[in-house]
């Protein structure tokens, strides 16, 4: 990095960055040899917060580079943003470079004056209720380590680092016939289950699953209620279906999701791997997907569309990834993730948005960046979001 460009970010940081010299540091990032120089600059800020890093900031700057290497620039001219830096502190820099390289943004620059109460409200994690058949309800967290022992003293499962692993089918063969477990998802929650054919099913926020105890032994039926996404088992002889609102979809071998919350538009199932059926029980009407495809319900039933699978699927690896998205649809994921309330008041216009950002930010965090990139003021009240 040139001397001149060096003294300019030091100055940026110290929040006395003038207008002109402000640009001079954007036009930075039209250059290719930008990217390692400047990272390097951010990381020694990072470096003396006290060891601050984590792992947030590798995963920024794998993707900042992995975009460059690719030759997509990001959209910096189109609304200077980086201005509202200079007041933030250093450690939230990481925060918003993921806000300039991943937000499109429209053409209007945006001086942000953040008044966002100051409440300990952490995201999610990973937490679920497990119910058992004889009505008995187990919590579980990401750090229990239990036997679950249902009905007849029958160890049906173990549970360790946030995950629940179901012993297989023929291990718990005794169980008792037509025994049901429910995993209940709160808000503010995610959960993985390891079920008992082997298969695995990751539960978003709000969400539930039921199941036979039994389940692999005859049949490999389940319930889902919110969102789901699943690696299944392949086993020709028993169809792996997943029951979800009035869509109904079957794989023999796959890896898919499944979204039906009741306040988004529509219910939709996405192949990631595999084959998949779905089938929307009030239209009568089936598709078969292939991998990149998704089936959504529509007015007049079933349509299908090529979607990006990492978009809809990254919730289960810790990521916001949201594509061309309202902002009603982002703070319905916002509310989902922190338990929160949106009483949000949108001007006309608002547009779309695109982005990726770490689940694991905080609260205070992530509304800085939907203030800044939006230009909406924000307020926090006990577990309320409203305008300020």
């Amino acid at each position: 990095m040139e001397a001149n460009i060096q003294k300019l970010f030091e100055i940026y940081l110290s929040g006395q960055i003038s207008k002109a010299e402000l640009q001079q540091l954007l036009d930075r990032f039209d250059t290719r040899d930008m990217d390692e120089d400047l990272m390097y600059h951010i990381r020694r800020v990072l470096e003396s917060e006290s060891g601050r890093i984590d792992q947030d900031i590798e995963l920024i700057g794998r993707e900042v580079k992995k975009r460059l290497d690719a030759g997509l620039k990001p959209p910096i001219k189109s609304r200077p943003i980086w201005q509202y830096l200079a007041a933030a502190a250093a450690i939230l820099l990481a925060i918003s470079i993921a806000t300039i390289y991943f937000f499109n943004l429209g053409n209007t620059s945006i001086q942000p004056t953040i008044n966002i109460t100051q409440q300990q409200i952490k995201p999610g994690s990973d937490k679920a209720i497990l119910v058992l058949s004889d009505g008995r309800s187990v919590s579980l967290t990401d750090s229990s380590s239990a036997a679950i022992i249902d009905i007849g003293g029958k160890t049906i499962a173990q549970v360790k680092d946030g995950t629940i692993n179901y012993l297989l089918a023929d291990q718990a063969a005794n169980a008792k016939e037509n025994a049901f477990n429910t995993v209940l998802v709160p808000q503010g929650g995610q959960y993985k289950i390891t079920l008992p054919d082997g298969s695995k099913a990751w539960l978003n926020a709000g969400s539930s699953l039921r199941y036979s105890v039994n389940f692999g032994s005859a049949s490999r039926i389940l319930e889902l209620t919110g969102e789901g996404y699943f690696e299944v088992v392949k086993n020709k002889k028993l169809p792996f279906t997943v029951k979800s609102g009035s869509l109904e979809v079957t794989a023999l071998g796959t890896q898919f999701n499944v979204n039906t919350y009741s306040n988004e538009p529509y219910g939709a199932a996405t192949l990631v791997e595999g084959s998949l059926k779905v089938s929307d029980i009030r239209s009568q009407k089936t598709v078969l997907l292939t991998p990149g495809e998704q089936a959504y319900q529509s007015t007049g039933g079933l349509k299908m569309r090529l979607v990006n699978t990492f978009e809809l699927t990254a919730w289960k690896d810790g990521l916001f990834v949201i594509n061309k998205a309202s902002l009603e649809a982002v703070m319905r994921q916002i509310e989902r993730w922190y338990d929160v309330e949106v009483d949000v008041k949108l001007p006309a216009g608002a547009g779309t948005f695109t982005g990726e950002l770490p689940k694991n930010i905080s609260i205070a965090e992530l509304l800085q960046s939907l203030e800044t990139v939006t230009g909406i003021k924000l307020k926090l009240e006990g577990r309320r979001i409203t305008n300020r």
